[in-house]
């Protein structure tokens, strides 16, 4: 498609335009920073007999010009003398970053060889690497000193040299942004067909593309496809396009325009072409050790990131086809083509690393989304197979053409690089190659849905989603956008999954609609962003139920209808207390589903007790109430901390408990709320009051396995639930906060549930942080849009009973109840803004020196009436509360519940017990009887923690323990009945009874801190 006269003069102006006004853009990446950007001069540039140096406009990667190099004869020499800053050590001992030589070089056209990139000192070479050409357009690189250079570097090396291929007699290259020498992340630099070489060893999903490249397809190919195949084949990639065309919008032509002409789009003499230098947003990680803190931003301002140009060319691809004048067609189409064409030039072409594509996936959805929307225009201008190459090589989809060693696969996958692999394959021509690829590509998808053992990604057993070592619900959902796309897609076809790996899915996703409240994720569950934003995407539950059934029954699921239905229909509140009401969303899906005879009216609130071993959770609902109660053990972190994340909420786990009611007034539904909120009283924790400033997370790189994070770990493994008849449970954990902060604290904290009864204990509460008073928070409540509320308040003046905004009661034994209201100051967890709100608070004060300390509280939701709030005898009893056991009895449902600590003697059926969680209750002569060890078993004796000369723990990356891939081992619960039982439904636990001296042993096998439940009889005499 040739360009009009009109389209020549747009982008003759909008290139007058951007040099107008990039002059002022350019960041400061001059000398005086350590980098070579070759704006103003060829300096250090030297070049040898038969070449020149000089500055040019033609291609430029950070400013507006780069350093022009050209040689006319052999062995043609490039020097760059310059002050070269290496260390064979990082300085400061916390970073794990190392030396890195960091260069962009662009080749017009594709020469062959290798250049020499020497580092000289006092004329010496002390080491080196060969770069290989073969490329046209910009390339970049990474290069370690010491692990991926020959030779040896050395301090005070002053010379950069680069030698031309041997063989290349007449050449031209062009440098940019050099770096002489930098600290580089040890995890990211990325090897490429320039570079092989660099970082050989990783196995980062995201910087394997050359090996994944590399592989063959070991499907065999058919020798012609019948219609069927080819049939499938085109109904993916209708799917594929519905997929993403649903929500992207066009632009009006003068939106394009204005667009484009912000590109700077140009061509030179040599019919190359030039444009703005365009950014993956990670690279400006690479100038931070340079004191340069702002690229990112200075990237994002300028508009050279991209992931904007990527959604721009969706939208305008989406526009061209939707065009329906011919003109207006022609005119979309050329600019996407010339984008893409400036897009492949800036490096984002295959083969091509960039210095670093950690991450990249985030950037890319839309550069592998719009090539196949536009498949005709790009073969039509002999872009296709470039652009193809290209998407393969970024997605990885390389690594799906051998059959997976183990199932899983890393939820970030799904999310980041499914769709990017899926758009790949479509991109190729219809015959045998590209079906056997989809059927290889079916297998991987089919694969990671796979249950997986211990911590490894991704789907659990108990329906979590496993990201960063822990359940992550916010990982999770964009993971299940890819999964359930993909599921989608294939559906229906020869390459649809397995009825295993779309049971997984499913579950997975009511597993989510059951832990969540509406399509909120509790606070406990919100990752590094407890900011009341989190939610599931409830377009998922729809689009998997037309995917059918698992077993293929269904044509439409009706679980995931009825559970996409009842969400749709759900009142939630966000972080800012604003509270939304979803009626008629997605109207168009609700009428399909009502005309299947699917409706609202049969969807139902979700009931029960489940517990997530994953997430060291558990999760009890009762009518439209939801608890959520969450520790932490050795070996599931407590709180994922980032530099600009959730820098206070080291105590989001310190056995947690919220409950999320309906949301009123304006008020978020669990109590949460962003401004004001007191870090030091999350509801349900056990935990020291401080200043907020000092409650600020100290955020340290600790290790090579990390990055700025901070995810602390106990060194206690008792940490768990247990549920019972599937309606009720118990949760307990061993306490024991990180020395990093207050290693002094320390409790035994227990939670039973009971319908709308909670009942919690707490013993051996311990601290010795001077100055700082440990308190027991009942409940903290965002009351700021609250009218005609006067509470909280005593009930009948007592101070042993209070009740909440909910409706809740709270009944405290042994301890007064403190009561505030009013306008809290706190901090925000991410920007440290000081945030302001008006909240209700309630807490038990075990003063600052505890020894011995404990608890004891019920929570009765919800209760609106004095006269009921106040009878004259509790719904329960305590069985035991001490160092070894936990125990209540629940007087309504006649159940008893036990967190036993320490391995003896219980009550007077269970005479002894290892340690567990055991729920028992009988009901004509039958007991069931529950259990649970909450040990995962990751590995076994002490706590793998090290210590410092004080004998404090030392802070340790949760990635480099090395029993991070270990399977969950085999456990087992010893429990010794009084009397002679026998087991009358095993309901497929693994157990054995065994009678002796007038007693019953039961011993369970069990794994993943699952509850094992089963029916007893007694023995008859």
């Amino acid at each position: 498609m040739k360009l009009t006269n009109q389209f020549r003069d747009i982008i003759l102006t909008a290139s007058v335009l951007f040099c107008l006004s990039s002059e002022a853009q350019v960041a400061d990446y001059s000398k005086s920073h350590g980098v070579l950007s070759f704006e103003e001069s060829t300096a250090p540039a030297v070049a040898s007999k038969g070449s020149t140096a000089d500055i040019s406009d033609e291609h430029s990667k950070l400013g507006n010009r780069s350093l022009k190099w050209e040689w006319k004869r052999k062995n043609a020499v490039l020097s760059l003398p310059e002050h070269i800053l290496y260390l064979p050590e990082n300085p400061d001992p916390k970073e794990t970053s190392v030396s890195s030589f960091v260069f962009w070089v662009y080749s017009p056209e594709k020469l062959d060889g290798e250049l020499r990139i020497s580092f000289l000192k006092e004329g010496r070479e002390c080491c080196f690497f060969n770069y290989g050409l073969g490329f046209r357009g910009w390339r970049g690189a990474w290069v370690a000193f010491d692990r991926d250079m020959q030779g040896t570097p050395e301090k005070g090396m002053d010379e950069i040299r680069i030698t031309a291929p041997e063989d290349v007699r007449k050449g031209c290259l062009y440098f940019d942004g050099i770096i002489p020498a930098s600290f580089q992340d040890v995890r990211y630099h990325t090897p490429d067909w320039q570079a092989p070489f660099i970082n050989e060893k990783t196995t980062s999903h995201w910087l394997v593309l050359n090996k994944n490249w590399k592989l063959a397809l070991d499907i065999p190919l058919k020798d012609r496809l019948d219609s069927s195949d080819i049939r499938d084949m085109r109904t993916i990639n209708d799917r594929f396009l519905e997929l993403v065309t649903e929500k992207a919008k066009p632009y009006k032509l003068k939106k394009a325009r204005k667009v484009y002409e912000s590109y700077n789009i140009s061509y030179n003499e040599d019919g190359s072409i030039k444009g703005k230098p365009i950014w993956f947003i990670r690279y400006g990680e690479t100038f931070l050790n340079l004191g340069i803190t702002d690229a990112k931003q200075t990237f994002k301002a300028n508009g050279q990131l991209l992931m904007t140009l990527n959604d721009h060319l969706l939208r305008i691809a989406v526009s061209a086809v939707k065009a329906k004048d011919s003109h207006e067609k022609e005119e979309f189409t050329q600019m996407y083509l010339d984008l893409t064409r400036h897009l492949l030039d800036q490096g984002f072409a295959a083969g091509s690393g960039q210095g670093t594509l950690h991450h990249l996936g985030y950037s890319m959805r839309n550069f592998y989304t719009a090539p196949v929307i536009m498949q005709e225009a790009l073969r039509e201008a002999g872009l296709a197979g470039q652009v193809q190459q290209a998407m393969e090589w970024f997605s990885g989809v390389g690594e799906v053409k051998v059959a997976p060693k183990e199932p899983g696969m890393d939820i970030d996958a799904f999310n980041t690089s499914l769709m990017g692999r899926m758009a790949s394959v479509l991109m190729l021509e219809d015959g045998p190659y590209k079906y056997a690829y989809l059927q290889a590509l079916s297998r991987w998808i089919d694969n990671g849905m796979k249950h997986t053992e211990g911590l490894r990604p991704c789907f659990k057993t108990d329906g979590s989603v496993v990201h960063h070592r822990k359940s992550y619900p916010a990982y999770a959902t964009g993971g299940f956008t890819g999964a359930v796309n993909a599921v989608w897609m294939l559906s229906d076809t020869g390459l649809a999954v397995s009825q295993e790996s779309h049971t997984n899915l499913k579950d997975a996703l009511l597993t989510m609609a059951f832990y969540c409240y509406g399509d909120r994720f509790p606070l406990a569950m919100s990752g590094r962003h407890p900011d009341g934003e989190g939610a599931l995407i409830k377009k998922h539950y729809y689009r998997l139920a037309m995917a059918g059934s698992p077993d293929k029954e269904e044509q439409i699921d009706k679980d995931l209808a009825h559970t996409f239905l009842r969400l749709e229909n759900a009142n939630y509140a966000r972080g800012d207390g604003y509270v939304y009401e979803r009626y008629e969303v997605l109207s168009r899906e609700k009428a399909f589903l009502m005309k299947h005879g699917i409706y609202s009216m049969d969807s139902v609130q979700p009931s029960g007790t489940r517990t997530f071993g994953f997430n060291c959770s558990m999760s009890h609902r009762f009518e439209d109430r939801l608890v959520t109660i969450a520790g932490h053990s050795r070996y599931l972190w407590a709180a994922e901390i980032y530099n600009q994340a959730n820098h206070y909420g080291r105590y989001l786990t310190h056995g947690s408990m919220q409950i999320l009611a309906p949301a009123e007034d304006g008020l978020a539904g669990g109590g949460f709320y962003q401004k004001g909120w007191d870090w030091c009283h999350i509801p349900g924790t056990t935990a020291a009051v401080l200043p907020m400033e000092q409650m600020k997370a100290n955020v340290l790189n600790v290790d090579e396995h990390s990055g700025y994070e901070e995810m602390l770990l106990s060194d206690e493994w008792f940490a768990g639930g247990v549920t019972h008849k599937g309606q009720s449970g118990a949760f307990a954990m061993k306490l024991h906060e990180h020395d990093k902060y207050n290693g002094s604290l320390r409790a035994r904290k227990s939670f039973f549930t009971f319908e709308n009864r909670i009942i919690c204990l707490g013993s051996d509460i311990e601290n010795s942080l001077k100055g700082a008073e440990v308190h027991t928070t009942l409940f903290q409540n965002y009351i700021g849009n609250v009218k005609d509320y006067s509470g909280p308040e005593f009930i009948n003046d007592r101070t042993d009973i209070a009740r909440d905004y909910t409706g809740a009661t709270y009944y405290v034994k042994g301890h007064e109840i403190h009561l505030t209201r009013g306008i809290q100051q706190s901090l925000h967890e991410e920007t440290d803004a000081p945030t302001e709100g008006v909240f209700e608070k309630a807490y038990i004060d075990h003063g600052d020196i505890v020894r011995n300390g404990e608890y004891e509280y019920m929570v009765q939701m919800p209760v609106f009436n004095a006269i009921e709030a106040c009878p004259q005898h509790l719904p329960y009893e305590v069985i035991r509360k001490d160092s070894s056991v936990h125990g209540v009895l629940d007087l309504r449902s006649r159940t008893r519940a036990f967190a036993v600590f320490e391995e003896g003697a219980v009550d007077s059926l269970i005479v002894h017990s290892s340690p567990a969680m055991i729920m028992y209750s009988t009901d004509e002569e039958v007991m069931t009887l529950s259990a649970s060890n909450p040990d995962l078993a990751l590995y076994e004796g002490p706590s793998d923690e090290k210590f410092d000369d004080n004998g404090k723990r030392i802070e340790r990356s949760v990635y480099g323990r090395d029993w991070i891939d270990n399977p969950c081992g085999e456990t087992e619960i010893s429990i010794i009945l009084e009397g002679l039982w026998n087991i009358s439904d095993r309901n497929g636990c693994e157990v054995s009874a065994s009678h002796e001296s007038g007693k019953t042993r039961l011993l369970f096998k069990s794994k993943e801190a699952r509850t094992e439940e089963i029916k007893l009889k007694k023995a008859a005499l």
